[in-house]
């Protein structure tokens, strides 16, 4: 690509930068799908050369570099990660880039769970829901909820708490009818495995669910599970659903 013109003397239907980032980024997502994480880096590093060449916006510029924080996670340059993360954070800040920075904490929370940092995880998971929530993808909001189950759990915190992130999860996963949804009934398979011969202590029913999980600020899951389709008819239906699936995973692996 670096040997073709960026200008021709005929009209074309596309931009060449336009080409150019776009291949770059299907190269990107193969490599970071091969967790080929130097192969990722490189190219991610063109894609920002093509940007900056062009004269690219800063938060155009800031949500491409934040693309090597996970390669960055899996080489173990902590020390990168948390530079690229904090310099990213500024210019969305500034730039008041509210769904990016939704991702941008949860990337925090990674990089202080790989460190063994339980409960900064746990803090920084919280503020990317509020971010999240601000935005108000459910996708992205079910997500740090999971995240959160996961952080909560390993920082040893109650087991009602993270339960009920989970829960928070995958009801929203179950009315989207996302494929991630399959993700949260294997981790409550195992946390039925682990609480048995007892029941694991969930919330009864959808309301003290929302009780629960929106102790953490800016949380509304009743407003957004509102919002969401019908599949299942209404909070507390979703909820049996999600943990009769879990149930039935639990009892094919067994």
């Amino acid at each position: 690509m670096k040997q073709l013109p960026e200008q021709s003397a005929q009209e074309e239907s596309a931009e060449p930068w336009n080409v150019r980032e776009v291949i770059l980024d299907a190269g990107c997502r193969a490599a970071l799908g091969l967790q080929r994480w130097e192969e990722m880096l490189a190219l991610n590093a063109e894609s920002v050369a093509s940007k900056q060449a062009r004269g690219a916006p800063p938060l155009e510029l800031a949500r491409r570099r934040f693309n090597d924080y996970g390669p960055l996670l899996g080489l173990r340059r902590y020390a990168e990660a948390r530079d690229l993360l904090e310099g990213c954070q500024r210019v969305l800040e500034r730039e008041q880039a509210i769904p990016e920075l939704g991702r941008l904490y949860s990337a925090l929370a990674d990089l202080e769970d790989e460190l063994g940092h339980r409960e900064p995880a746990v803090a920084f998971e919280e503020t990317a829901l509020r971010y999240k929530y601000l935005a108000g993808d459910p996708e992205d909001c079910a997500i740090s909820h999971h995240n959160l189950s996961n952080h909560l759990k390993r920082a040893g915190r109650e087991r009602k708490l993270y339960l009920a992130h989970r829960l928070a999860a995958g009801v929203m996963w179950l009315q989207i009818s996302s494929g991630n949804l399959a993700t949260v009934v294997r981790n409550l398979a195992i946390d039925l495995a682990e609480f048995a011969p007892q029941p694991p202590p969930f919330p009864a029913t959808f309301e003290e669910l929302c009780g629960i999980v929106e102790q953490v600020q800016g949380v509304r899951l009743r407003e957004l599970f509102a919002r969401l389709p019908h599949k299942a008819a209404d909070g507390d239906a979703a909820m049996r659903v999600v943990i009769e699936m879990a149930g039935k995973v639990g009892a094919g692996s067994g």
